[in-house]
Parts: structure tokens; sequence; C-alpha cells
């Protein structure tokens, strides 16, 4: 088999071409600095770390210094394997989600309301649009529901302080169902009040986050940076009780000391 056929198999389950070129240029050198990976796997210098980084966070490669020098390293062949697991184990995940999402969506369709319209935000700037709306759209005293908030990155962290920052000064309260495994994320956003927190039981578990508020709601992919904003009294119902059935089944969360 040769080397670029090789490079498409690797491309099918998932690499992108130059993940692909990166990865065998990796078995082939060994441990190496990203001087011979450049020249082997012909990749510009300017993208090698990119890539590296990306492999790195897929399982496929490792780094580690020898000497104050940072080396890297490509996973052994076998890993292609639990990486495929881990996709599988997602996808199931996601197909999990949008099952119990299907219901609400399905609503939509034989919604008859006059007043609706859909959104899309991305990107940190639409994250800040989407936020705002939610406090533009209530009064102190009101209060948005938020189900499924769970561990993300820096970036969305960063956004959602701040709109909790902005929520509280203006006396928004937010009831939260946060998933199980959430809970430092919780005790960060419990500092502004007024918050009341519960933790879903360790079988219920969303990668998207909804905010129910007014006659709204917003479906978030925060690592993705993206919300779609769905506004429609139907859907926003629907959302809301089953927002209501969990928070019934599950365990009242007080910030940790």
């Amino acid at each position: 088999m040769n080397r670029r056929d090789l490079e498409r198999h690797l491309e099918d389950v998932g690499l992108t071409k130059s993940e692909a070129k990166v990865y065998l240029a990796l078995l082939e050198l060994g441990a190496s600095t990203t001087g011979p990976l450049v020249t082997l796997s012909k990749t510009a210098d300017s993208k090698i770390y990119v890539v590296l980084e990306k492999l790195v966070s897929k399982g496929m490669a490792s780094s580690f210094k020898r000497g104050g020098v940072r080396l890297f390293k490509a996973a052994p062949p076998n890993q292609i394997l639990s990486y495929l697991k881990e996709k599988k184990s997602s996808i199931e995940k996601q197909e999990q989600m949008m099952t119990s999402v299907l219901p609400f969506l399905s609503s939509l369709a034989g919604s008859r309301e006059e007043e609706k319209e859909s959104a899309v935000f991305s990107g940190p700037k639409g994250m800040k649009a989407a936020f705002a709306d939610v406090i533009d759209s209530l009064d102190g005293g009101e209060t948005v529901c938020i189900l499924g908030v769970h561990s993300f990155g820096e970036k969305f962290k960063r956004l959602g302080i701040n709109f909790h920052r902005n929520r509280s000064e203006k006396g928004i309260k937010v009831r939260f169902l946060v998933n199980h495994n959430a809970t430092n994320i919780a005790d960060e956003f419990l500092k502004y009040q007024p918050a009341t927190v519960r933790l879903m039981d360790e079988s219920i578990f969303t990668l998207a986050i909804f905010l129910i508020y007014k006659n709204k709601v917003i479906i978030s992919l925060a690592d993705e940076m993206t919300m779609f904003m769905i506004k429609s009294q139907r859907a926003k119902d629907s959302f809301q009780s089953y927002f209501e059935k969990i928070w019934k089944l599950s365990k009242p969360y007080r910030k940790k000391k």
C-alpha cells in the first residue's frame, strides 16, 4: 500500500489531509522536533504546530521535552481504533441529545403562531449578541432557565461569566440544571446571584446548552461558538415543560466551601 493510500485511509477515519501527512511522518521518524517533520510531511513551517496540537488533542500524538527541546511522537497505530471508539461514543451522545430535542423541534412544525423567528449566532460577537438578547428581553425579577451546563473551553466560559455578571446586575434570576460532572462551572456561575442550581442525574447528559426565557429558546453549542435562537411561544412552552420535569427529579446543589 503506497503512502497516498495510507493518507486516504487516515482521512476517512477523521484526520485532515495535513494531520494524516504529519502522523505518517511521525511514525517514520519516531520522536522528532518540528524541522524534520516539516520536510518529510511537506507541511508549512507556520502550520506545523497547529497540526501537531490537533493530533495531540485527538490522542494520535504526544509531546515531551528532552534536554530543553520539545519533541513529538506518534501514538501507536492501534490508537486509531481507540480514536474511532471515542468518535462513536460522541456521535451516540449527540444522537441521544437530538432524540430528546426532536419532540420540541417537531412542535415547531405544527405551530400556527403568527410571530415566529429563528436566528443563528456564531463567533464571539454572535455569542455576545445572543446573551444580550436574554438580558434585554427580561426585567429584574424575571427568570431565565438554563439546561445542560457542562464543562467547556475558556473562551466560552469568559463570555458566560460576562453574561451572568450583567444578568446579576439587572436582578434577573436564573435556574440552572447542570450536568452531574460540571460542578466547577456551577460554582463559578453561582457567584452571580440570584441563582439556583440543581444537578441532573448521571443518566441525563446534554452536549448542548438550552436557555429558556420569555417566548424564546436558545440552543448553544458552546465550544463551537454557535447559538440557534427560536422565537416561538409553543417551542418555549415545550422546552419549559421538559425543564420542569427534570428539575423535579434533580438534586439541589450548593456552592462548595
